[in-house]
């Protein structure tokens, strides 16, 4: 007999013997093998995982689970004896990671190339070869990635001769600001540092790895912030950089703000040279243009990156 979301749940919360968030039973039955017999379907099945339980939480007066913590949400079983308090002191700090926001550059440059919604090549910029101005000075000035999309690259070789001599380059612009860990405490000043230093491109985001989309209230936080200021959130997802997932698209706006990129291009000379990039696109020589960009990992690249860096689901 196959085995229920409810079973699943139960087998996870069984073996660790410590109270978990759903969005971790998941990754942890995923681990087991506990979840290929549970057909969810879907760029997202931690989200329909927890919901299933969530709902059982909700409706089912004899449920087995028990939640003993909301920021962030802990479940247990009702029988269960464990030491809380030591528990949810560790939990409630936002988890430490071996490795740095800026070794999930590689993450988004794949799936911003690979994602139809991109299909951008991205740069990183490096802040430290900024021009060194008065402290404070240039806070939240500095995306961490830009990315760049052609949307004639897939035309025939004519129609791009074409609208090079007759017409504007088509492309977007895209700011990204990374981040390894969000949380409804942390969620507002990393939002707005986004807004800060992505609000001059077409698109800005703020991005991190698996954001748990199980918690209600960070989602709720997620939606209204970006309904009002227009910069989209991206959950990449450790286990499937393919199918990470725009929660919130940004807001695209038709004008990029010169000004800002100016100063961006006179400060940092990472900057400058992506510009410079961007201007000699050469469709019929793209191997040369690729080169100026972030490396693209392929799958076997990517998966021993993931294992060198140690990069792994909450």
């Amino acid at each position: 007999m196959a085995k229920s979301i409810i079973d699943v749940a139960k087998e996870v919360l069984e073996r660790k013997n410590e109270a978990l968030n759903p969005n971790q039973m998941y990754h942890i039955a995923n681990e087991m093998g506990l979840t290929k017999e549970l057909n969810l379907n879907g760029k997202t099945p931690w989200a329909s995982f927890a919901a299933r339980i969530y709902m059982d939480i909700k409706e089912n007066p004899n449920s087995i689970f028990e939640v003993v913590a909301t920021k962030p949400m802990l479940i247990k079983l009702k029988n269960q004896d464990i030491n809380l308090k030591i528990q949810t002191q560790n939990e409630i700090k936002e988890p430490k990671k071996s490795y740095s926001e800026r070794d999930l550059h590689p993450l988004l440059t794949r799936f911003a190339f690979a994602n139809d919604n991109f299909k951008a090549y991205t740069k990183t910029i490096y802040h430290e070869s900024s021009i060194k101005t008065k402290k404070g000075m240039d806070k939240w000035l500095y995306p961490d990635i830009v990315g760049v999309s052609f949307e004639y690259k897939d035309y025939q070789k004519e129609l791009n001769k074409f609208i090079g001599k007759f017409s504007s380059l088509p492309i977007k612009i895209y700011a990204f600001e990374m981040k390894k860990h969000l949380s409804v405490s942390s969620f507002r000043e990393y939002y707005f540092q986004a807004v800060s230093n992505s609000s001059w491109a077409n698109e800005g985001y703020l991005v991190a790895l698996d954001i748990d989309e199980s918690d209600e209230e960070l989602m709720d936080l997620i939606k209204r912030l970006s309904y009002s200021f227009g910069i989209g959130v991206i959950s990449l997802n450790s286990q499937n950089v393919d199918e990470s997932v725009i929660l919130a698209r940004a807001e695209f706006r038709e004008n990029l703000d010169y000004s800002v990129m100016n100063e961006l291009s006179m400060k940092n000379p990472d900057f400058k040279k992506f510009l410079e990039s961007v201007e000699e696109f050469n469709i019929e020589k793209e191997y040369r243009s690729k080169s100026e960009f972030d490396e693209v990992l392929d799958n076997d690249k990517l998966d021993n990156y993931l294992i060198n860096k140690k990069i792994m689901n909450n």
